[in-house]
C-alpha cells in the first residue's frame, strides 16, 4: 500500500474516532486508551503478532481484543479497536493515535512546537522554552524535543511550515558560505 493511501486511512479513522469521543465527551479518555494500548503491543510482541496475524480470522481478533480489554478500556475505544481488528488495520494503531492526539492538540488550542538542540535541556530549561513559545504565539505548546549533536549548538524550531534554524551549525554554514560569496566578488 502506498504512502498516500496509508494517510488516508489514518486521517479517516482518527478523525472519526475524534469526532465521536467528542460527541461522548471522552476525548481524554480515549487519549488515555490509545496511550495504554500503544504500550501494550509494544510490550507484548506475541500479542501484537496475534492481532496482525494474517492466519486469524479479523472476527476472531475482534474477540480477542474485546476478551482482553473489556472493562479496561472506553466503550468507544473498545469498539474502535474492534473495527480496526475486523477491517485488518490494526497496524494502523500507531499512526492513528499519533493523528488523534494531533486533532486533541488543535481542537484545545495548543500549538505543536518541534525543538532541536544538540543536548538535552533540563526541566527547567524546558519550562522556559515553552513559556517563551506561548508568548511567542500566543497559544499553549506542545513541545517535541529532538536531541541533534550534529547541531553543535543553539536551537532549531519547527511549528507547522515555519523553520527558524539559529543552530551553530547553519551560523557557520552561512558564515562560510558568505566569506566565500565576497571572495569571490572580490576576484572580479
Amino acid at each position: 500500500m502506498d504512502e498516500s493511501k496509508r494517510q488516508i486511512i489514518r486521517d479517516v479513522y482518527s478523525e472519526v474516532l475524534f469526532e465521536l469521543a467528542d460527541q461522548a465527551g471522552c476525548v481524554d479518555s480515549v487519549t488515555e486508551d490509545l496511550a495504554c494500548l500503544r504500550e501494550v503491543i509494544k510490550a507484548e510482541p506475541e500479542f501484537a503478532a496475534i492481532l496482525t496475524s494474517p492466519g486469524i480470522k479479523p472476527a476472531e481478533k475482534a474477540q480477542i481484543i474485546r476478551r482482553v480489554f473489556q472493562g479496561k478500556l472506553e466503550n468507544l475505544t473498545l469498539d474502535f479497536m474492534s473495527v480496526l481488528a475486523k477491517r485488518n488495520r490494526i497496524g494502523f494503531l500507531g499512526p492513528v493515535s499519533d493523528k488523534y492526539e494531533m486533532l486533541v492538540d488543535v481542537h484545545r488550542g495548543r500549538a505543536l512546537v518541534e525543538i532541536t538542540l544538540a543536548r538535552t535541556p533540563d526541566d527547567e530549561q524546558i519550562r522556559m522554552l515553552e513559556a517563551d513559545l506561548k508568548d511567542a504565539i500566543n497559544k499553549e505548546v506542545k513541545l517535541s524535543l529532538v536531541v541533534e549533536p550534529a547541531i553543535i549548538g543553539g536551537i532549531i524550531i519547527k511549528k507547522d511550515d515555519v523553520v527558524i534554524d539559529n543552530s551553530v551549525k547553519t551560523t557557520l554554514q552561512r558564515a562560510v558560505k558568505t566569506v566565500i560569496k565576497n571572495l569571490q566578488e572580490s576576484k572580479l
